[in-house]
């Protein structure tokens, strides 16, 4: 039986695409693009701030390296400004305690920054603490009654184990 042409038929033979066909691959393209732009202007903007809090770290790492290199007590008690690339200027201040080991330090630093409009870096503050080996610090006055005190109480502690070892 031969087969009868309809235009449902003929359609089915043509080699074309259906508009609708066509509108709905557009759509599917347009949304693709518009996710892996907004994709690449998330990485980009992640990867900048990254990078700012990089060089933030990187200047309060060079800031304390600088105040804790200082040798003198004075200076250290004292306080002061620095200037640096990211921060801008920083304004510190210490608290320097004896430990309960001899000629070791605690020193707490409490940093206050301008920030950068620049780096998008805002004002704050940042505390830290470390400890520091300065035998020179133990002859300033703030220090030699304690460490004295701290010094005998370590050689009474050594007698009473080297008797306690002898029984």
């Amino acid at each position: 039986m031969p087969k009868i042409p309809t235009p449902y038929n003929d359609f089915r033979l043509s080699k074309g695409y259906l508009l609708v066909e066509v509108l709905v691959a557009l759509a599917l393209f347009g949304m693709a693009a518009v996710y892996l732009v907004d994709g690449a202007f998330v990485a980009a903007r992640f990867t900048r701030h990254m990078k700012d809090t990089r060089e933030m770290e990187q200047d309060l790492l060079w800031s304390r390296s600088q105040i804790f290199s200082e040798p003198d007590y004075e200076k250290i008690s004292e306080g002061g400004d620095l200037e640096t690339l990211t921060l801008g200027e920083i304004r510190w201040e210490t608290e320097v305690e004896l430990s309960s080991v001899l000629d070791v330090y605690k020193v707490s630093l409490r940093i206050e920054h301008d920030g950068s409009e620049e780096f998008g870096i805002e004002a704050g503050e940042r505390e830290s603490t470390i400890h520091l080996l300065r035998p020179t610090w133990s002859k300033h006055g703030d220090f030699a009654s304690d460490r004295a005190e701290l010094l005998n109480d370590k050689r009474d502690k050594i007698r009473e184990m080297k008797e306690d070892r002898q029984r």
